[in-house]
């Protein structure tokens, strides 16, 4: 029997528990019922997306915030090459000069600088590009990323192939760009498949200059 007792009693005291909140929730007036129905709700679609993303970023696949990266940006027409990683770009706002965040590229005279730069355009073509603004050095040159009309990024492109340099400072202990650069290293692809490459700021420093927020 007493045995019997014990085990009733949390059951007993979960009802009793339910019952005063069942009691509570229902003298509340309509308005605030709506607020917590609303604020659960919330709460419970936060959870759901929150799982996807983990499961999506686990799985390998394109990430919630990738997605969202890739519908961002301006649509504009690359008007002339001055090397892989810097062009003009005709955009809303008129004719801008674009360099790619994250790498450096050698000048089109130097060893590999031509290789980089037909391997950009070969990657652009004659399509529009996608130019998501990071943030404006001093000059107003627009730095960010671009996309072809494939959404392939033209930054990541260069990097794999090897054609490109990760500019730490850009991009400070950036995990996926350092991983890029020493895979093509690694492999003795683009640039390190040629003798000693090299880096292009150690004789042309670049404007690493800031003015703006990023526009991500």
């Amino acid at each position: 029997m007493e045995n019997i007792l014990i085990k009733k009693v949390p059951l007993l005291k979960t009802q009793h528990l339910k019952c005063i909140l069942a009691c509570s929730f229902a003298h509340l007036p309509m308005k605030e019922r709506f607020i917590i129905f609303g604020t659960a709700f919330m709460v419970s679609c936060f959870a759901v997306m929150f799982f996807l993303h983990i499961r999506k970023v686990r799985s390998g696949e394109a990430s919630l915030l990738r997605r969202w990266v890739n519908s961002a940006g301006e649509i504009g027409a690359i008007k002339d090459w001055l090397e892989a990683d810097t062009f003009t770009v005709e955009l809303p706002e008129g004719t801008m000069t674009v360099r790619l965040n994250a790498l450096d590229t050698p000048k089109p005279l130097l060893a590999g600088g031509s290789d980089a730069l037909a391997l950009a355009t070969q990657i652009v073509g004659d399509d529009p590009v996608r130019v998501l603004e990071f943030r404006r050095n001093q000059a107003g040159d627009i730095i960010g990323e671009v996309y072809n009309s494939d959404n392939a990024s033209l930054n990541e492109e260069l990097m794999k192939a090897g054609w490109a340099w990760y500019y730490e400072p850009d991009a400070p202990n950036n995990p996926y760009y350092r991983e890029m650069h020493e895979s093509a290293v690694a492999e003795k692809r683009g640039l390190w498949s040629l003798a000693d490459p090299t880096p292009p700021w150690l004789t042309t420093p670049r404007d690493t200059s800031r003015k703006g927020k990023i526009g991500k």
